[in-house]
């Protein structure tokens, strides 16, 4: 997840070149090194650009087209397993508000997106290519709209500064991407070049779970403050946000029950303290002080939202799910997380690693479906051609274990019926990283239990 920066070259304020956290390295030694490398990086395909944020230099292996065709994607996968809140004047409102503080960001030309997740789960977060995503919950915890554009401001910032595209680098898929062409977006529908472009997309279907690291969100956290002041509100509603976001912390940590919204980011009491500096030197810079809230427009925005969440949901708590109307329970490894936020899926989770991941679903099965017919009826759901089967038991009771995949990815799935009810628990992962968490699958599989 995620929340802000930046401006252009002439409008960035002169404080920002010298006391931004981020390490820039001024010794002018240094330059001819790093010029070479870049010139090296343009023949061997990729390109050294100057990030927007930062202005530092640094190899940016892929094209602005093919980024923006891996966030269009990686809406697809989003909205289909979460589900979008169907209200015009909502998203009306949601892109005005963060077009305006877009416009004022480092990297204003990207055409920017603006959805509302259907879940009362508090979140937001981006991906690459101009794609910001907020949920309901985190709108109806949002008391005014100068707070509305920090959090906007925030996921501006990470796709300003390329933070999903080091995600990318980090699992070893733009490498991959280079290297089948996809560079200058000549080759983005065609054979190996699609199928990487999917894997590249599906990594952010798990955003809820993985964030973009601690110094990444910390820096869209500073500049999610400028671009908002920049656009006119005051910078210092990110300190009532933050605030509330503190005290909700605790009461969720109280109840072990965490929100996404805090396992990936930093503790809100070093957002809070970070926070009242940063906004201390952009009211220093500010010739006229930026003081647009929109109370009231917002709240009669916010009363439109409906609240409260089906006991069918489930309950994360820890490392466990816990499904009380569906007699379900499963459990997840040390380093792996959980969210209940996806409407195609009863919990989903997620590895260390953001191409390990996986979900339990249900289906409502017609009485006397045995657990063949619902493999078939899955597999025709999933589009799933051939795949290893064999019987298994499990402490969940009898079913089948299907393993199927390719070169790029490898899918483990249990399949289960339990009376008018069909589960399918499935662990998918790169092929290189099959083999290190299979153990893991197998312990989350060992670990479900239904009633």
């Amino acid at each position: 997840m995620r929340l802000w920066p930046g401006s252009t070259t002439s409008s960035r304020p002169a404080w920002a070149a010298s006391k931004l956290p981020s390490k820039i390295n001024t010794r002018p030694r240094r330059f001819p090194l790093l010029f070479l490398f870049c010139t090296i990086a343009v023949l061997g395909v990729s390109a050294c650009a100057r990030n927007f944020v930062t202005k530092k230099r640094q190899v940016k292996f892929i094209s602005q087209k093919t980024e923006i065709e891996i966030g269009k994607k990686a809406k697809d996968e989003i909205v289909k397993e979460y589900g979008i809140y169907k209200d015009l004047d909502w998203q009306i409102y949601l892109d005005e508000v963060g077009q305006r503080v877009a416009k004022q960001s480092d990297r204003p030309e990207l055409q920017y997106d603006f959805t509302i997740i259907d879940s009362d789960i508090l979140n937001a977060f981006a991906v690459p290519g101009g794609f910001v995503f907020v949920t309901r919950g985190i709108l109806a915890e949002i008391k005014d709209e100068a707070e509305l554009s920090i959090v906007l401001g925030h996921e501006i910032t990470h796709i300003a500064a390329w933070h999903g595209l080091e995600m990318l680098q980090k699992a070893g898929l733009l490498g991959t991407l280079t290297a089948l062409g996809v560079v200058g977006g000549a080759a983005l529908g065609a054979g190996e070049a699609a199928i990487a472009l999917a894997q590249a997309a599906n990594i952010y279907g798990n955003l809820y779970l993985l964030g973009y690291g601690r110094g990444n969100e910390l820096q869209a956290d500073q500049y999610g403050i400028v671009y908002a002041a920049r656009a006119g509100y005051d910078p210092e509603a990110a300190l009532t946000f933050f605030q509330r976001l503190d005290k909700i912390e605790q009461e969720e940590m109280a109840g072990q029950h965490i929100s996404p919204y805090w396992q990936d980011h930093p503790p809100t009491q070093e957002r809070l303290k970070r926070a009242q500096k940063w906004i201390s030197l952009v009211e220093q810079e500010q010739k006229q002080p930026s003081l647009d809230y929109n109370r009231d427009k917002y709240l009669s925005m916010v009363a439109r939202l409906p609240h409260g969440e089906s006991a069918e949901r489930g309950v994360i708590s820890g490392h466990k799910y816990n499904n009380v109307p569906f007699g379900v329970s499963l459990e997840v490894p040390e380093g792996w997380k959980m969210d209940n936020a996806r409407a195609q899926s009863l919990v989903a989770f997620s590895g260390p690693v953001p191409e390990v991941h996986g979900m339990l679903q249900r289906f409502h099965l017609p009485q006397e479906t045995g657990v063949q017919d619902f493999a078939k009826q899955v597999a025709r759901q999933w589009g799933v051609q051939e795949a290893t089967t064999r019987d298994v038991d499990y402490p969940a009771g009898h079913g089948l274990l299907w393993q199927y995949g390719g070169d790029y990815e490898r899918f483990r799935t249990l399949l289960l019926v339990r009376g008018d009810a069909g589960y399918a628990l499935q662990c998918q992962m790169t092929s290189e990283q099959y083999l290190p968490y299979l153990v893991d699958c197998e312990k989350i599989m060992r670990s479900l239990q239904i009633q």
